[in-house]
């Protein structure tokens, strides 16, 4: 699975001010949810939900120059405990909370913004913790 940038996740992009965006960040199994652009949060059914795991919340983000094209990337390290965490994972997310107007919004609701690969398959049975360094997930706009 390559970097996506949802439908909403553009909206999202344009409308604003990454100088003080956060985002709440995720792991799931893209093998099996195969997120497309057009996807939103519900469409994320792999999140683990059991053992140590939550989302990591308030993730700040910036725009990037990413490999020649403009985008925006975790400032800082992510990191996962996954102590008792049982399903596979191979990909990360990122979520944003806003009044969407693709979504057709009337309050601010939380919604899948963009999604990555992680470097490889992680079995969470035998993972007690899990990084994402900063600057490495993000996603670029060609």
């Amino acid at each position: 699975m390559a970097q996506t940038l949802t439908d909403i996740g553009e909206e999202w992009l344009v409308t604003s001010d990454l100088s003080s965006a956060t985002v709440a960040v995720g792991l799931y199994n893209d093998s099996a949810d195969s997120i497309t652009d057009t996807d939103d949060i519900d469409n994320i059914t792999t999140e683990p939900n059991d053992g140590n795991y939550t989302r990591q919340t308030d993730v700040s983000v910036s725009a990037n120059n990413i490999s020649g094209d403009w985008g925006i990337n975790n400032d800082n390290k992510v990191t996962f405990d996954l102590q008792n965490t049982t399903p596979e994972v191979d990909s990360y997310f990122f979520v944003a909370t806003f009044n969407s107007e693709t979504a057709g919004d009337s309050s601010p609701q939380d919604h899948l913004v963009f999604s990555g690969s992680l470097s490889q398959t992680y079995d969470l049975n035998s993972v007690d913790t899990l990084d994402i360094t900063a600057g490495t997930a993000g996603v670029s706009v060609d």
